[in-house]
């Protein structure tokens, strides 16, 4: 870990302070906010702290290790970078930063359809780490096309996110012009002109777009048009039958991104996929959502053993890495606390915060005396 970095930034709240800084304030509240009342992001954190740990000190001392396979792949430990769209709003190029940050520490990566960096750049940023989510288009060509490209650049892992029916209504979002359509207003402006690096940067990268989505937008030609083209291009609702055609047309992993409960969880089973994604979108889309880390202790009781289970949602340290391995997690993602790292260190950061928390889940794993992360259930109190 660079000196210099982890003396400015020993923790993720650290590099969220210190993002809150960098950016606009519009950019921040879009990465640090949720929906309505924000009563689900504060509910995925009491959650959590209510997880505890029981070390057992008196046993024969092992040496921990991060390492974990999971779907016929061996990482180097058992958390990744989830999506997160329109990245560029919180640094320019931070999804490319992220992917090669990503490969580097050999951690899965797994890429928004509607990130600033395409299908292509994030699949040669991230390697053999590269994963694409997938929300599914309504023009049957586009949603084949994007999948081909995905296949193209050879990747095997494909997350369905199925937690998205309705646009999630975000009050901060919504003041401060990220609404659809968005708007800029004297307010963006301001705080776009005390914000002097960010602007810099984002001015020399210009504005963020959807990436991968430009190829598909021939006849737009303003923010107005673009924006209103992804509400309705990206409207389709992933039902039972959408899933099982989807998994006839991808001969890769299948994952299902966004289940809260066994129902789904058993549907998933049944549609095909390989794997889930526990996860309350990080309390973005449903503000009456039950905490990500309680569905997983239900959703793993009763299909742990036939599906792979995995989660994202709240994750703000490597504590609360081990505490979602410990409920029985496979793998477990987090969005918001990688981008901290690039929002207030630019690329460095991208490598920085997965270091923070591979070191914080390596010490409490040794403080437990667990020698591997799929050990950790059995240290659950």
């Amino acid at each position: 870990m660079a000196e210099s970095l982890i003396s400015k930034a020993a923790c993720i709240a650290d590099l969220k302070a210190m993002t809150k800084t960098r950016i606009p304030k519009f950019a921040f509240e879009y990465l640090a906010g949720g929906c309505n009342d924000e009563n689900t992001l504060r509910q995925n954190r009491r959650a959590l702290d209510q997880v505890f740990l029981q070390p057992q000190y008196l046993t024969n001392p092992h040496s921990a290790s991060l390492a974990t396979e999971l779907l016929g792949q061996k990482y180097s430990a058992p958390f990744g970078v989830a999506p997160l769209g329109l990245s560029g709003l919180i640094w320019p190029r931070a999804a490319e930063f992220q992917a090669l940050a990503a490969r580097e520490a050999n951690i899965p990566y797994i890429l928004s359809t509607l990130a600033s960096t395409s299908i292509e750049r994030a699949a040669e940023c991230a390697g053999e780490n590269f994963w694409f989510q997938l929300y599914p288009p309504s023009d049957l060509a586009i949603r084949k096309d994007l999948m081909a490209r995905a296949e193209a650049v050879n990747c095997t892992h494909l997350v369905v996110t199925i937690d998205v029916p309705a646009a999630g209504r975000r009050p901060k979002d919504i003041r401060n012009g990220l609404a659809v359509p968005p708007k800029i207003s004297l307010n963006s402006i301001a705080q776009t002109m005390a914000r002097p690096a960010w602007a810099m940067a984002t001015a020399r990268q210009g504005m963020p777009q959807f990436a991968s989505m430009m190829p598909y937008m021939k006849d737009v030609s303003n923010l107005r048009e673009v924006a209103n083209y992804i509400r309705t291009t990206l409207k389709d609702v992933v039902d039972f039958p959408m899933l099982q055609q989807l998994r006839e047309q991808w001969t890769g992993k299948l994952i299902v991104k966004g289940v809260l409960s066994v129902a789904d969880a058993q549907k998933a089973l049944e549609a095909g996929a390989d794997a889930i994604i526990v996860s309350n979108h990080g309390g973005r889309q449903l503000d009456a959502a039950r905490p990500s880390v309680t569905a997983l202790e239900e959703i793993v009781a009763a299909l742990g053993d036939k599906i792979v289970v995995m989660v994202d949602s709240g994750v703000e340290s490597g504590p609360d890495i081990a505490r979602f391995l410990a409920q029985g997690a496979k793998m477990v993602f987090a969005g918001r606390a990688f981008m901290y790292g690039v929002g207030a260190f630019g690329q460095p950061g991208a490598a920085h915060s997965i270091e923070l928390l591979r070191s914080e889940l390596l010490q409490v794993m040794e403080q437990l005396r667990c020698p591997t992360p799929a050990g950790l259930p059995g240290y659950l109190l």
